[in-house]
């Protein structure tokens, strides 16, 4: 018998960030994606660029981070010692959790990198509800 989600069709959300991961699944004991960021990449109106890259000990609560550089080869280690399905995300409204491929493939974007800035924004900013400018 198939299980069934008793929150099937009660609260499906589409606004903006429906399609930003809501979390997700490791292999691995202890671990999360952020430890793979290289660099972030931040908001900074006064540089010409108009970003800036930091590392992980350079970054301030104020940071608004746009992005993130991942070490390849680190994710190349984990795949082999762990496969592909090393990391699995789940969308934001909670459905199967997906490959890192299969998150790529319906979102068109980096799951594992979104995940890794979601993590250190709340790191940044402390976890909970937060209203207002920083």
């Amino acid at each position: 018998m198939a299980e069934e989600n008793w929150l099937d069709g009660v609260c499906n959300y589409t606004g903006p960030g429906a399609v930003l991961p809501l979390g997700g699944y490791t292999k691995i004991s202890g671990w999360a994606p952020q430890v793979l960021v290289k660099t972030w990449t931040i908001l900074d109106a006064e540089a010409n660029e108009g970003f800036a890259e930091k590392k992980t000990s350079e970054l301030k609560a104020t940071d608004i981070i746009i992005g993130c550089t991942m070490n390849a080869n680190s994710i190349k280690k984990i795949v082999e010692m762990f496969g592909t399905d090393f990391y699995q995300i789940r969308d934001a409204n909670g459905g199967p959790l997906m490959t890192l491929d299969q998150w790529q493939a319906k979102y068109h974007s980096n799951g594992l990198g979104l995940v890794a800035i979601r993590n250190m924004i709340m790191k940044l900013r402390g976890g909970g509800v937060h209203f207002g400018a920083l």
